[in-house]
């Protein structure tokens, strides 16, 4: 599982310091900012910067999604970037596919998400994982079995992915 380890953690360490600088440093002025227009105007230019930015932090995390032509599988997407279903037959799977999430303030569809996957493996590694934060990545499957639970997901970074090394088999995942 260390290959796990090292494999999840330099892709997902880049994404999410990356978001964090970026919104750290656009938050740091942004206050000071939001202060003085909404007594100026009784709020509406602070609802209409709020309502930007966090376009540009949802923006920010769904360019951290792996294509959709380039995923071994097939990927419905759900409402938004946290929902949806994916399934796939791998053979020789080598790295990282990341399916769901993203970064969000608020998420209009509520801040919590429930995950329901598989996964059977006849070869190699693979792992499905979840990454909130600055955190280390949480293993919800990595061997062959069965995951259900629920997450939060508002004010921070969260990713669902898979990991593969060698890997051939199946995983079924989908996220509501």
């Amino acid at each position: 599982m260390q290959s796990l380890a090292d494999g999840t953690d330099a892709v997902l360490n880049g994404l999410t310091d990356g978001t964090d600088i970026v919104l750290n440093g656009l938050a740091d002025g942004t206050d000071q900012a939001l202060g003085a227009l909404s007594e100026a105007d009784d709020g509406q230019a602070k609802d209409s910067i709020l309502e930007a930015f966090g376009k540009l932090v949802d923006d920010a995390g769904t360019a951290a999604l792996t294509p959709q032509s380039k995923l071994q599988g097939h990927k419905e997407n759900g409402a938004d970037d946290y929902t949806g279903s994916y399934e796939a037959t791998y053979s020789n799977l080598t790295g990282t596919e990341i399916l769901f999430g993203g970064t969000t303030l608020e998420r209009e569809a509520g801040s919590t998400i429930h995950i329901t996957c598989s996964l059977s493996l006849e070869n190699g590694e693979a792992a499905v994982f979840l990454r909130s934060g600055a955190d280390d990545p949480t293993i919800l499957l990595s061997e062959s079995g069965e995951y259900d639970g629920t997450v939060e997901v508002d004010g921070t970074s969260t990713y669902i992915g898979v990991w593969g090394d060698q890997a051939d088999g199946t995983v079924s995942i989908e996220v509501e």
